[in-house]
């Protein structure tokens, strides 16, 4: 009997004296007046025992790991009792076992500036003072950010002298890229990837602008990465024959490997052309600033500015194009035929 009376009371958390008036109106308190009488031989009426149900304490970090500066939430998950109310009291520690915060909230987000591990100790205590203790050791891991960059040449490149090929030197640590826990890839912006050269030459198949991006990944999850835009011209060709309402010629003036891309705000004003075209008096039939009706791989793409030949006679014309180019300024003239 007194064994089992001692089982019973090792999952009671509260035991006082009541007095034989005193009515257990809860249901959470009992009389037990005979254990009284065969455990403790009191001269009290009976003994008050109180159960609190104890909570299942538990946390998580919603973002685990990443770079320097890291935003992340402690999230509790402590199970209990809907009408029980509980305090918490979070500890963030450092590798030094030094505290670096003490929040009170239920789910507090915290902001860590520093690389290294962390701990995290969440106390916990309910209404009736009983309380628990849970530690996690190291569940923050965070990153240095690291240091990438990369060169390239030619920095401004004619494709007829280049044949589009960039090559590109990276400036990276080699212990960075040499770990084998770090992930890292170039994109060229051409959709070719290349995850195994270090310092690769790349063929870019046409001209344009190629936001070329090297990107980084620690075993932490911290990410980086850093784009660059790949220039590659070509020289420009204009139509010599053109024809309203024609399946087999061209009906628009459009100018092949023409880039339309004028960077805004550009002190330079790199891209920037003008189009004059004249008929066989001299006299100017169209003008405009930033044409931008162009020919791409036999492909002709109409902008907002096009020249059609609808309203002309049929004749010669004249054209006069400056361009001013990454690589170099032109200016092309020459004549076309309307028939």
């Amino acid at each position: 009997m007194l064994k089992n009376v001692l089982f019973f009371l090792g999952f009671i958390s509260h035991i006082f004296i009541c007095s034989a008036q005193q009515e257990a109106t809860d249901s959470t308190f009992h009389s037990y007046q005979n254990m009284a009488d065969s455990v403790f031989h009191s001269h009290f009426d009976s003994l008050c025992f109180h159960f609190n149900e104890l909570t299942f304490i538990d946390f998580d970090v919603s973002q685990k790991s990443g770079c320097e500066s890291l935003h992340t939430q402690l999230l509790n998950l402590t199970k209990h009792l809907p009408d029980d109310t509980l305090s918490y009291f979070w500890s963030v520690f450092n590798e030094e076992q030094i505290i670096i915060f003490n929040f009170t909230e239920e789910n507090p987000e915290i902001f860590i500036a520093e690389p290294g591990n962390y701990h995290v100790e969440l106390v916990i205590t309910n209404m009736h003072g009983c309380s628990d203790t849970l530690i996690k050791y190291n569940v923050i891991s965070i990153d240095k950010m690291p240091n990438i960059d990369f060169i390239f040449t030619p920095e401004n490149a004619l494709f007829a002298e280049y044949l589009g090929e960039v090559e590109f030197t990276n400036l990276t640590a080699p212990e960075l890229l040499r770990d084998p826990t770090v992930m890292w890839h170039w994109d060229f912006g051409d959709t070719e990837i290349n995850a195994n050269v270090e310092s690769p030459v790349h063929l870019f198949s046409s001209w344009g602008d190629y936001r070329t991006t090297f990107h980084l990944r620690t075993k932490n999850g911290c990410e980086v990465a850093l784009t660059k835009t790949i220039i590659i011209e070509d020289e420009l060709f204009f139509p010599d024959t053109l024809k309203a309402n024609s399946d087999f010629l061209p009906s628009i003036f459009a100018i092949t490997n023409l880039n339309i891309n004028v960077p805004k705000n550009d002190l330079n004003e790199f891209r920037t052309n003008y189009l004059f075209i004249y008929n066989e008096n001299g006299e100017i039939v169209y003008e405009q600033k930033n044409y931008d009706t162009y020919k791409k791989d036999g492909v002709i793409v109409e902008g907002i500015y096009s020249f059609p030949v609808e309203d002309l006679s049929e004749g010669i014309y004249y054209y006069s194009f400056y361009y001013k180019g990454k690589s170099k300024m032109v200016h092309y003239s020459g004549t076309f035929w309307v028939i």
